[in-house]
């Protein structure tokens, strides 16, 4: 080994001692940080990733941001309501998330829906079911679809009444002209009287 080589080796174990010495608070963040002089890729991947987390912020304040600015008053719930809920797995989805303003409004939305429904998706429906036939307005729309669906049961004002054929308009000469012995049967008079 050089004499140059040996320096630089005294250096390095210098350097990585130091390191292993509990650092001050405000230079342990410098610490995390892999030095640049010994570990130049490990360096660029941590300055890269600095930057990465700085943009991901920036472009997360910008969504909430503009969510607040589109619904202001349900944001501002929808960020309250987070705030008391402390929900992990709505962190979770606004930290995946590439839009985490949106996520936060949908996040709103589905507990409202939630607790509107409840449980009991059946209740909920029988619930709604009760309360439209409450409603006049509803009553008056369900009665004009339904009459437009009847068939028309009614002709000048009277119900439509279909008879079954008159055995007046059978005659036993047409049934005997049919007939081929010239003996009616009841069935052949029946079928007249039918056809």
């Amino acid at each position: 080994m050089t004499n140059l080589e040996t320096e630089r080796n005294q250096w390095l174990e210098e350097r990585r001692r130091l390191a292993a010495e509990k650092p001050a608070p405000s230079q342990q963040e410098k610490a995390a940080r892999p030095d640049p002089l010994l570990d130049p890729e490990g360096y660029a991947a941590a300055v890269r990733d600095e930057v990465r987390q700085e943009m991901l912020n920036d472009r997360r304040e910008v969504s909430l941001a503009t969510a607040h600015r589109t619904y202001k008053t349900e944001f501002e719930e929808a960020y309250a309501a987070a705030q008391k809920a402390i929900d992990p797995a709505l962190k979770a989805r606004m930290q995946q998330s590439r839009d985490p303003g949106e996520t936060l409004i949908a996040w709103h939305r589905e507990r409202k829906t939630q607790a509107e429904i409840g449980g009991d998706l059946t209740a909920y429906k029988q619930k709604l079911r009760d309360e439209a036939l409450k409603d006049p307005e509803f009553r008056k729309a369900a009665m004009a679809a339904w009459r437009e669906q009847a068939p028309p049961s009614q002709v000048n004002g009277r119900p439509r009444v279909d008879l079954p054929p008159s055995l007046n308009g059978a005659s036993r000469s047409n049934a005997m002209l049919r007939s081929d012995g010239g003996d009616v049967s009841d069935t052949d008079l029946w079928n007249e009287a039918t056809a």
